[in-house]
């Protein structure tokens, strides 16, 4: 459904009484006036199309040539503009005024490259999972995509908030932290440490606080759950997180909104886009934001400078660049985590107050900048084959200052505590190239990928240990003097590159089964050294083969059962320059999808059986570590996605992980995960008025985490349910929006090494215009 609800529309025009068409369908459409446009595809296509003719008279449309299912081809036609459409029967839509479109690249290229919006909730395609053009339903592992509507509508301004409802993918600190680092964990496996960050599909290798994802630079995002080494080599099992970023725009868009609320927040954003020359060939995009705010806790500011901006050049139908670049700055300040007892657990003291802040005034701060420099190159060399070359450069500095908790001393009310000074630089980039191939051989189609990447990060870091008074958690009293080190107490730095040769086959027979196989070779290797003493810490070097296998059946009704298994690898540090080898992922999933094309619904249903082996552990002979420990996941995921003809537009799902050490010396074996729930559950559901309230849309979600245990398995959290609200008016080109967040001021807590409270009771008013 639109983001934003306007009056719905009397009469209807441009009628076609054939059935739609279910797949795809050639189109040969040149570019005109809108309206003659959209004739010309109900005439093509069959599709029924309703609504008022004159809200398209005054715009143009593109040319369109090539396979197109209907819908999408509406969509492209569509871009740009301030009309969008709604699905209202089998081989119907109707035409509204309202949300505008972003325009795409109509000569089946941005399709192709995965970076076209998706409009509403329900997403048909994902670049992330195979790289390729490939409909979800068509995939045989797990994926989620949060569109950009779900983010607007959610108030998303973290990567926590904007994953919040994505079944199986947890928060780390359970949002307190979200102002310095995205901690993630997915399948009950710690994703964060591997660098599982994609923009735009290269590699964004970072230290984890290098910097973090601000939302609103973001058109989708998309995530991969399971191994994914076949195709971005190395990684944690759990999955990776694949960023879409805003790219101009062929027709007009601008937007510039205003946010206040809790926490003296105060935010000012804007989106321009457009063409830059009268053909179209050039074309923009800035977007950018300035924030002022506090956070929950104590003297702890969530203050924010972003701006992104890129240009695309097309100067024939087969070829595209578009090259973009951000800066993002951070002044906040991380928040370490309070104990156990007197926040989940009792306290004779009583609860420790939300808002307790365990740092130092005027010494504790966090300031990153970072840099992104990248480019997109498509070209189609025929009709059958097309290049692809995604470049990234990430560069991101880090000073931070910080006071850590100890334990209690004997009232159980005041800590012991330490301090420290940390530079933190980080420099990475990374290359991708892809030679793609669709043709077919008799009954068979194939969709081949050939490709080969490189990638390499350089992170140094210099900390300064020292020492400050104890204070008391209940009565706090600031003002203790921190005294630091003359001399850094480390300083090191880390060189490793990366090098992958990968082939993947998607197979389509009689438009029944799918066939996907791929397989992987990396060459990998790391340099670590002391920069205190000269020596070189560790060294490695070494390489290693993944591999991916799938099936899926497509029933004409949308169902698609499949199966699959997949293979990851991630390498492993050593302080003691041992050579070890790279611990090894490898999932066995079923699942069954439902995404009929004549409806907005997705459903997906997996179980998984996930295994982590090589994984360090204690040698029982006294020795340095050994890799005999292994770490399992199994479990079953649902989620959900649909948009109804009544207005009503839901988001659901359901994560069952039964996550364990299944193999250690250490003796934690038998022990979960820190802050991973066996059972977890959302539902986001908004709905659009007709009539006379047309104009008004209503949203409500609801967030259930089961209980956790933190890292040492000696805390038990309790589990929490947490409720958001929204609600919207459009007014002309104006919108009107409240966001609630945790509606009911739930008090809940994630534990791992320490707990961190969970976002308070916060209330969001924004103010959009449009023109």
């Amino acid at each position: 459904m639109p983001s934003f609800p306007t009056p719905r529309l009397a009469g209807a025009c441009l009628i076609a009484a054939l059935a739609m068409p279910v797949g795809a369908a050639p189109l040969d459409l040149p570019a005109q006036p809108l309206d003659q446009a959209v004739t010309e595809l109900a005439r093509q296509t069959g599709l029924t199309i309703g609504g008022d003719a004159g809200l398209l008279r005054g715009h143009r449309a593109p040319a369109l040539n090539g396979d197109y299912a209907p819908l999408d081809a509406l969509r492209l036609l569509l871009a740009g503009t301030d009309v969008s459409f709604r699905v209202t029967g089998d081989d119907s839509v109707i035409l509204e005024q309202g949300n505008t479109l972003e325009a795409v690249e109509v000569n089946g290229e941005a399709e192709r490259a995965g970076l076209a919006p998706v409009y509403g909730y329900v997403a048909r395609q994902s670049i992330t999972a195979t790289k390729s053009n490939v409909a979800l339903k068509e995939t045989p592992q797990s994926v989620s995509v949060v569109t950009r509507e779900q983010m607007e509508n959610q108030n998303a301004q973290t990567l926590d908030q904007a994953l919040a409802y994505t079944p199986g993918v947890q928060s780390l600190t359970g949002g307190a932290n979200s102002t310095t680092s995205d901690g993630l964990q997915i399948r009950g496996f710690n994703v964060t440490g591997a660098s599982p960050f994609y923009l735009n599909g290269a590699k964004l290798a970072r230290n984890t606080f290098s910097s973090t994802v601000e939302p609103y630079g973001m058109e989708r995002i998309e995530l991969l759950r399971g191994p994914a080494s076949i195709l971005y080599g190395a990684a944690a099992p759990g999955g990776v997180v694949n960023m879409v970023s805003k790219l101009p725009t062929r027709q007009p868009l601008r937007e510039i909104r205003f946010q206040g609320g809790s926490h003296d927040r105060r935010q000012l954003a804007a989106d321009v886009s457009g063409p830059l020359t009268d053909d179209g060939t050039l074309a923009y995009r800035l977007t950018g934001l300035t924030r002022d705010s506090d956070a929950m806790v104590d003297h702890v500011p969530d203050d924010r400078d972003f701006l992104q901006g890129a240009l695309a050049w097309q100067p024939t139908d087969a070829t595209r660049l578009t090259v973009f670049a951000a800066y993002q700055k951070n002044d906040t300040t991380y928040v370490y985590g309070l104990p156990a007892a007197g926040t989940v657990q009792p306290n004779p003291n009583g609860r420790i107050d939300r808002d307790r802040f365990t740092g130092e005034p005027g010494f504790n701060e966090f300031v990153s900048e970072s840099y992104t420099l990248g480019y997109l190159l498509n070209h189609r060399v025929s009709d059958n084959w097309t290049f692809r070359q995604n470049a990234l450069y990430f560069t991101a500095d880090a000073d931070y200052a910080d006071i850590f908790v100890g334990g209690y001393a004997a009232d159980q009310r005041t800590v012991t505590r330490g301090a420290y000074a940390r530079q933190d630089d980080n420099h990475s980039w990374s290359l991708d190239n892809q030679l793609e191939g669709v043709f077919d051989l008799g009954r068979v189609r194939h969709t081949v990928l050939f490709g080969v990447d490189y990638n390499e990060q350089s992170f140094a870091r210099e900390q300064y240990s020292g020492t400050v008074a104890p204070l008391d958690l209940y009565a706090p009293v600031y003002g203790s003097p921190v005294v630091l080190g003359a001399t850094p107490a480390t300083s090191y730095k880390t060189d490793n590159q990366q090098l992958g040769f990968y082939a993947q086959d998607h197979i389509k027979v009689d438009d029944r089964w799918v066939i996907l196989l791929g397989g992987r070779y990396d060459r990998f290797d790391n340099d670590q050294r002391n920069r205190l003493t000269g020596d070189r810490a560790t060294t490695y070097d070494d390489s290693t083969f993944t591999g991916r296998a799938g099936l899926v059946y497509l029933f004409d009704n949308g169902w698609a059962p499949y199966l699959s298994y997949s293979q990851s690898f991630e390498p492993v540090e050593s302080s003691t320059g041992i050579n070890y080898d790279p611990t090894e992922g490898e999932q066995y999933e079923a699942g069954l999808r439902y995404a009929p094309d004549n409806r907005n619904l997705s459903v997906t249903l997996s179980v998984y059986d996930l295994t982590q082996q090589n994984v360090l552990t204690t040698d029982p002979t006294g020795g340095p570590q050994i890799q005999e420990g292994e770490v399992r996941s199994r479990g079953a995921e649902l989620e959900a996605r649909a948009e109804f003809d009544n207005g009503l537009s839901l988001i659901a799902g359901y994560a069952y992980t039964n996550a364990e050490v299944t193999k250690s010396n250490n003796g934690n074996q038998g022990n979960e995960p820190g802050a991973v729930p066996e059972h977890s559950a959302s539902l986001w559901a908004d709905y659009r008025f007709g009539g006379a309230l047309s104009n008004l849309n209503v949203g409500a979600g609801a967030r259930y985490i089961g209980s956790t245990y933190d890292l040492g398995n000696t805390v038990r959290v309790p589990d929490y349910t947490v409720y958001d609200a929204l609600v919207g008016y459009w007014l002309n080109d104006w919108r009107l929006a409240l966001n609630v967040e945790n509606l009911t001021d739930e008090d809940y807590a994630t534990c791992t090494y320490l707990c961190f409270y969970g976002q308070e009771r916060t209330y969001t008013a924004t103010v959009t215009y449009r023109w």
